[in-house]
């Protein structure tokens, strides 16, 4: 039997995260599809983020204690996040919400708090071979993910789960949500063009093949923040590489050409092909070019006007914030009645029926953090991102900068995006792995 190791608990757990939070909240929409239960979130897969807690805890107290290792920055980083999130929790709206998380959402004080645990105890459990297991199960996690995309965009099978808006079918994955599955691909996308980039080895057609697969599942999921983060992530990594003096010409030629055919390929078949379960053809009459300009040009459906209307909760809330997942409470939402609800079976009453938009999320990771826990949790919180950002610009190695790759095509999509339990722990995870490399002095470049 082997040894029971720190590192082995912090695997465990950590794949644990990654596969069956997804998987819960994938399963349980199934199962309401089908109809055996009312509600998917009758199943709480933020409940693997809980248990893993403690778990996660003992790993870092114990690490400190066998490695009696001094704490560095990261470590009173990490202090002073749990430190304003308990102290955020004191002083919210609702202590329970702000603790355990709102219905759907589930992103409490203990979502974050596991968030947290992982990229601090990754930090210094670890190395090269976990860096390539991680990257590797990544692109196994976006594959699976764009393969069932393919069955939402281009069948009408009943057991597929689909996601429908006025302008028909978009691509959500495994992920429930076209803007969660587009949060998750251009992050790994991002991670699977750089290492197209800057191997040395001859052109690996299936890499191209790769690239095509994860491009075309951004482009269906009709997301216009993670496609905009993967034309800015373009820009960035050559400069970058360019930067490093690495020689990419050729290799940036084909990616160029690989791109613009699959697109120039994909709009007209997904006008000739995407149909509903019914066998109805479903034709867009917008590309994804023109669905961006249709978003920006409505500021950003929406999202312009919640950030205003954010700012100004902030401002009534700026030390510690409303609390974790609190945010629908003090945002200037409608006033929904209450009261008894008079049910007529005359079909010729024809009674109208009231909507209400509820925002309970800012849409912008940053802002959102600043309303949640306060300007004491965003500054942590943003010189976090900064050290991780700037330790990645400095790396050497070919393993940190495609771990920095996924870190900015994330960070970039977080400032039209929301924090979902299914992928955030991915962000953590990469963050702490980049921490984790040990660069040796005066090496050069070795990517």
């Amino acid at each position: 039997m082997e040894k029971i190791t720190n590192k082995r608990i912090l695997t465990i757990f950590t794949l644990c995260i990654l596969i069956m939070v997804p998987f819960l909240k994938f399963f349980s929409m199934n199962l309401e599809m089908f109809g055996l239960i009312n509600n998917y979130d009758f199943i709480n897969p933020a409940i693997i983020l809980y248990v893993s807690v403690p778990f996660l805890v003992f790993i870092y107290i114990k690490d400190i204690l066998d490695k009696k290792r001094k704490l560095d920055i990261y470590d009173y980083l990490f202090y002073i996040l749990v430190f304003i999130g308990i102290i955020s929790c004191i002083f919210s709206m609702d202590k329970i919400l702000s603790i355990f998380g709102k219905d759907f959402r589930h992103e409490g004080f203990l979502s974050i708090l596991s968030y947290y645990l992982l990229f601090v105890n990754w930090k210094e459990n670890g190395s090269n071979e976990d860096i390539k297991k991680f990257l590797k199960f990544l692109v196994i996690i976006a594959v699976i993910n764009s393969i069932y995309a393919l069955f939402q965009m281009y069948t009408n099978f009943d057991f597929v789960l689909t996601y429908t808006d006025y302008d028909g079918k978009m691509a959500s994955g495994m992920c429930g949500n076209p803007n969660f599955f587009g949060s998750l691909i251009v992050t790994v996308l991002a991670i699977v063009t750089c290492n197209f980039l800057i191997d040395k080895e001859k052109l690996n057609y299936k890499k191209i093949l790769l690239l095509i697969l994860l491009f075309v599942s951004l482009i269906n999921s009709e997301s216009a923040g993670p496609i905009l983060t993967y034309i800015i992530f373009l820009i960035f990594i050559l400069v970058f590489i360019g930067l490093k003096k690495q020689k990419i010409g050729k290799r940036s030629l084909v990616l160029f050409i690989t791109i613009v055919i699959t697109y120039l390929i994909l709009i007209p078949l997904n006008n000739t092909f995407v149909v509903d379960k019914e066998g109805n053809k479903i034709s867009k009459n917008e590309t994804s070019i023109s669905s961006i300009k249709k978003t920006i040009g409505s500021g950003g459906n929406g999202r312009l006007k919640i950030w205003e209307n954010t700012i100004e909760v902030i401002k009534d809330y700026p030390v510690v914030g409303v609390g974790f997942d609190n945010f629908e409470l003090a945002y200037p939402n409608p006033k929904i009645p209450t009261g008894i609800v008079m049910v007529t079976t005359n079909e010729e009453a024809k009674t109208p029926v009231t909507s209400y938009y509820i925002v309970d999320n800012a849409h912008n990771v940053y802002i959102h953090t600043a309303a949640s826990t306060g300007l004491l949790g965003l500054i942590p919180y943003l010189l976090l991102c900064l050290f991780v950002f700037i330790k990645g610009l400095n790396g050497n190695s070919k393993l940190g900068i495609l771990l920095l790759s996924g870190f900015v095509a994330y960070s970039i999509q977080a400032f039209a995006n929301i924090s979902v339990i299914q992928v955030a722990p991915i962000y953590y995870i990469i963050m702490g792995l980049i921490l984790s490399i040990k660069e040796e002095p005066n090496k050069t470049s070795n990517i």
